[in-house]
């Protein structure tokens, strides 16, 4: 009589467990000071919503957001619920706060688009070749990003990307036309989800009504939008100061060093330059 074979349960590889990953500390005003010292003749435009946890959005990624959804006022193309994907770099606190910094926005093309949703596949379900579009332009960006990192007006785009490496994709955002800034239940469950790993940034601006509003992980916790631009009528201007400031912050990260730089404008042309460094016997920064 033939032995039957006993059923021998499949045991299944052990789950890797991934260590957490461990981000660059760098304090808002830290941040700040550099942004100031190397995009050039910048300020900060508009500061939506509180919170530790920080969203700095470059000039020229400003200007790239601005043109997807018509900021500011009501076109054809922002009627309906849009969608984009921020890139650019995570950093920490010196309290373990999120610091996230934007250097680029991409439009992620959708279809099915609504006033209150906007499906990244068709109205059946059918695949949508836009995506493997957005695919194909964050490679691209990537890719060419750090020699084509000076803005049209000789400034840097991005003085993150030198010392801190490539972009990565750090924000989801879509859209609420007309409809102010809110979190409803589909975008919770989706904002949970794509921040399950990582500090992402969940985004929702209303571009008709000027609002934004940001949180950051899969709890999300509230965060403080900070938006740079450009200071208007005189974005030709070439500041021999900004310059000078741009050289002493590259020299400091090349070195590793800290150091405060301050650059102040002043009417009739004159521009004043604050340095303080703190050196030791053997000529090391502290």
């Amino acid at each position: 009589m033939e032995k039957k074979k006993q059923d021998v349960p499949v045991r299944m590889p052990p789950r890797r467990v991934e260590p957490p990953r461990m981000f660059p500390v760098l304090n808002p005003d830290r941040i700040m000071a550099i942004i100031e010292a190397q995009c050039g003749d910048v300020h900060i435009a508009k500061r939506y919503g509180e919170g530790a946890n920080k969203v700095f959005i470059l000039p020229e990624a400003y200007e790239e957001f601005c043109g997807i959804v018509s900021y500011g006022r009501r076109s054809p193309m922002n009627r309906l619920e849009q969608k984009y994907a921020g890139y650019g770099h995570f950093f920490v606190d010196d309290r373990g706060r999120a610091q996230i910094v934007i250097s680029h926005f991409i439009q992620i093309p959708t279809m099915n688009r609504g006033s209150v949703s906007a499906e990244n596949l068709g109205p059946n379900g059918e695949a949508n070749p836009g995506l493997d579009f957005l695919a194909y332009y964050r490679e691209e960006f990537m890719q060419h990003e750090k020699e084509c990192n000076t803005d049209s007006y000789g400034k840097t785009v991005d003085p993150f990307l030198k010392r801190y490496g490539s972009s990565e994709f750090v924000l989801e955002g879509h859209t609420h036309p007309d409809l102010g800034v809110f979190w409803s239940r589909t975008d919770r469950v989706s904002g949970a989800a794509r921040a399950a790993t990582a500090p992402i940034c969940i985004f929702v601006c209303d571009p008709i009504r000027r609002q934004m509003l940001g949180c950051v992980g899969k709890d999300f916790a509230p965060a403080q939008i900070i938006v740079y631009e450009r200071q208007k009528g005189n974005l030709s201007k070439n500041s021999l100061g900004n310059e000078l400031m741009n050289m002493l912050w590259e020299w400091l990260e090349q070195k590793n060093a800290q150091g405060e730089l301050h650059c102040k404008n002043h009417l009739g042309g004159r521009t004043s330059l604050k340095i303080k460094l703190v050196l030791d016997e053997k000529g090391q920064k502290k």
